[in-house]
């Protein structure tokens, strides 16, 4: 089995659990009415996280010397752009007359902490699970009918493009190493895990209905 081989299996093997219902309830998150109180939430805690996502990358500059110069400039790209995300949801907000809440991300920053952990191979890999927000984001600039948060998707999804096949690509080479497999396939599970726990939390506090999501992904897949 190749490395390549091995990522697909990983994603086939996971994917009832984890990634399928992970997206599926993103999708649903997508779909709330951008009129509504709820999407407002939905769009500030979206601008809460892009902004952890930040702040977790430039910190992670510091926290690991052992990072290439190459791999350092790919770090400081994507913390500059999370902060451009988050500046351009929050202009969003603003436009509604609303603003980024205040506080903690709370069930959130467990997926945002365990990049700051000190094991420089886990931070590697930490965008494992990032497809779920570019799934989102592309979901709600197909089913959104307000002309600016069609625009708002529009604007962060093209800063998202090729990304997925960047997170493969890094996949694919560390599974080359078959000693490596066993800790890929635990960092695999975890990202997509604590992304789960969040996601579902979000999902919950905003009224989706989860059972029905679930049974509807469930249907369509198969399983």
């Amino acid at each position: 089995m190749t490395g390549r081989e091995f990522v697909d299996h990983l994603y086939r093997k996971h994917y009832p659990e984890l990634e399928g219902p992970i997206l599926a309830v993103r999708k649903a998150l997508a779909e709330l009415d951008p009129q509504s109180p709820l999407f407002i939430t939905l769009m500030q805690r979206h601008a809460k996280r892009e902004l952890r996502h930040a702040v977790a990358f430039t910190k992670a500059l510091l926290q690991y010397p052992q990072l290439g110069p190459h791999e350092r400039v790919q770090v400081a790209e994507q913390a500059c752009e999370e902060y451009k995300h988050f500046a351009l949801t929050k202009d969003y907000l603003k436009s509604r007359g609303a603003d980024v809440e205040e506080g903690p991300v709370d069930a959130y920053d467990a997926y945002f902490d365990q990049f700051l952990t000190g094991d420089i191979e886990a931070f590697r890999l930490c965008n494992i699970a990032e497809k779920s927000v570019v799934v989102f984001l592309n979901h709600l600039r197909q089913v959104t009918t307000d002309p600016e948060v069609k625009k708002l998707a529009e604007e962060i999804v093209a800063d998202e493009e090729g990304h997925e096949d960047k997170v493969t690509a890094k996949l694919s080479k560390l599974a080359e190493d078959d000693t490596k497999r066993e800790f890929l396939e635990k960092q695999f599970v975890q990202s997509w895990a604590t992304q789960k726990e969040g996601v579902f939390l979000e999902a919950k506090e905003l009224g989706i209905d989860i059972d029905r999501v679930l049974a509807k992904f469930r249907q369509e897949a198969g399983l």
